[in-house]
C-alpha cells in the first residue's frame, strides 16, 4: 500500500508540474496578443481664428515598426521645381503609449525620392525631428500645420 501512495503522490506531483507550466506557456501567449500591433492614424489641421481644420490630409503608422515611409505633394520652388512633387519623408524610433493615448516618432526628410528617404532612414542619424502626437491636444509641426491622433486601432 505504501509503495502505490508514494507513486500515487509522485504522480500527482509530476501532473501538477505540467500543468504550472502548461499555465505559464498559455500566460505568456495572451502576453503577446496584448502586445499586438496598433495602428495610429494622425491627421493634419490648419488653424484660423482659433478654429482647427481639418486638411484631409492623414498619416498611418504602425506602433512596432521601424523606417516607416510616407510621401505627399509639395508644391514649393525650394528644389528649382516650379510644380507638384513629392517630398518623401520616414519615422524611426516609434513609441506609442496606449494608456495616455500618446505617439512619439523621430522625423526624417523630406527627400525627392523613395532611394533617398530609405537611404536617411537606415542610418537615423541625429538630423531627425522628434514628435509627440496626443489624441488630446496639437502638436505644430509647421507654421500653420498641426497633427493630433484621430483613430487607434
Amino acid at each position: 500500500m505504501k509503495k502505490s501512495n508514494i507513486f500515487t503522490a509522485g504522480f500527482i506531483t509530476f501532473l501538477t508540474i505540467i500543468s504550472i507550466i502548461g499555465y505559464s506557456c498559455d500566460k505568456n501567449e495572451d502576453n503577446n496578443t496584448d502586445s499586438s500591433t496598433t495602428t495610429i492614424t494622425v491627421s493634419a489641421f490648419t488653424l484660423n481664428n482659433g478654429v482647427y481644420t481639418n486638411t484631409g490630409n492623414i498619416l498611418t503608422f504602425d506602433s512596432e515598426a521601424d523606417c516607416q515611409t510616407w510621401s505627399r505633394n509639395s508644391l514649393d520652388t525650394i528644389h528649382g521645381n516650379n510644380g507638384a512633387h513629392l517630398h518623401f519623408n520616414a519615422a524611426t524610433n516609434v513609441s506609442y503609449n496606449s494608456t495616455d493615448t500618446i505617439f512619439t516618432y523621430t522625423e526624417y526628410g523630406p527627400e525627392l525620392d523613395q532611394a533617398a528617404i530609405d537611404s536617411t532612414c537606415a542610418v537615423a542619424d541625429s538630423s531627425g525631428v522628434t514628435k509627440t502626437v496626443t489624441a488630446s491636444t496639437y502638436y505644430q509641426d509647421k507654421p500653420n500645420v498641426y497633427l493630433k491622433i484621430t483613430n487607434v486601432d
